[in-house]
């Protein structure tokens, strides 16, 4: 792999930690992300004009259009996961089934190439992530527990699939800047839209009273996928999905920043992790 693709998507993995560190330490994180998604949306779209991006030709833009739905979907699945069931849980099934749905896709459709090397680095990572995330569930509400984890593998499909979606709307012709913007504007307008007037109202005054954090967790979000979409050009979706997912790495990293001290398994997990990310560089 390209060095300049490894730090992009490396420090996508970092932005991507950062904004949601961000919203998790937010009053109200369903206000606050609506939020975050609006103010996400305007810089991107005002940083493809300043850039002067081009117009992406009709096949990149429709492709643009699907990933936007499909990461309205996503958070829309998120949300009511992490609602039900535990973080770990939720985050292990939605981001190692992710890779499941790319890879064979990746590896049939979009001709990303299958090693022996990158095939034990997901592995790795995908043990690293089971074993960073996991905790013990809490007894009680297990039929409410299943529903979290069936929505889980939803978000799963939605992950998988925004992926796919912006590699195929980067083969079209498009260029990161533009489809960054109409991804994030399209899952904005979707998101804010289910949300109604009422609630929409709610997230105003959250964004008034809270400006710094919300604002700051929405250009980290749109930072973290259009460096994400640069690392796109110059690599597959699999292995750069699959590389993206060390953003857990980062969230470890500042929660102990924060004064939150990482279990054995959690240490463990991270040292799967880079032994993964460092195969999949290869």
């Amino acid at each position: 792999m390209a060095l300049t693709a490894l730090v992009l998507v490396l420090t996508s993995a970092l932005l991507h930690a950062g904004w949601n560190a961000l919203l998790k330490r937010s009053r109200q994180p369903e206000l606050a992300v609506l939020g975050m998604i609006a103010v996400g949306a305007a810089s991107a779209v005002a940083l493809a004009l300043a850039l002067r991006s081009p117009l992406p030709p009709a096949r990149s833009a429709l492709w643009s259009v699907t990933a936007g739905v499909l990461e309205a979907g996503y958070l829309m699945t998120l949300a009511r996961a992490l609602a039900r069931a535990p973080l770990g849980a939720v985050y292990t099934i939605a981001r190692g089934g992710a890779l499941l749905v790319v890879w064979p896709i990746s590896i049939g459709m979009l001709g990303e190439a299958a090693t022996l090397a990158r095939g034990a680095g997901t592995l790795l990572v995908l043990s690293g992530l089971a074993a960073t995330s996991w905790r013990p569930s809490p007894s009680g509400g297990r039929h409410e527990q299943r529903s979290g984890l069936a929505w889980a593998v939803v978000c799963a499909l939605f992950i998988g699939g925004y992926h796919l979606t912006y590699k195929l709307a980067l083969n079209e012709g498009g260029t990161p800047p533009a489809a960054d913007a109409i991804s994030l504007s399209t899952a904005a307008a979707i998101n804010l839209a289910i949300a109604g007037p009422s609630k929409v109202r709610l997230a105003l005054a959250e964004l008034r009273a809270r400006p710094l954090g919300i604002v700051t967790g929405g250009v980290l979000a749109n930072l973290s996928f259009l460096l994400f979409l640069f690392a796109m050009t110059q690599g597959g979706a699999g292995v750069l999905l699959t590389l993206r997912n060390t953003s857990i790495l980062f969230a470890q990293a500042l929660a102990f920043l924060l004064g939150e001290r990482p279990a054995r398994l959690g240490i463990l997990g991270a040292v799967l992790v880079f032994a993964g990310a460092v195969l999949l560089a290869r």
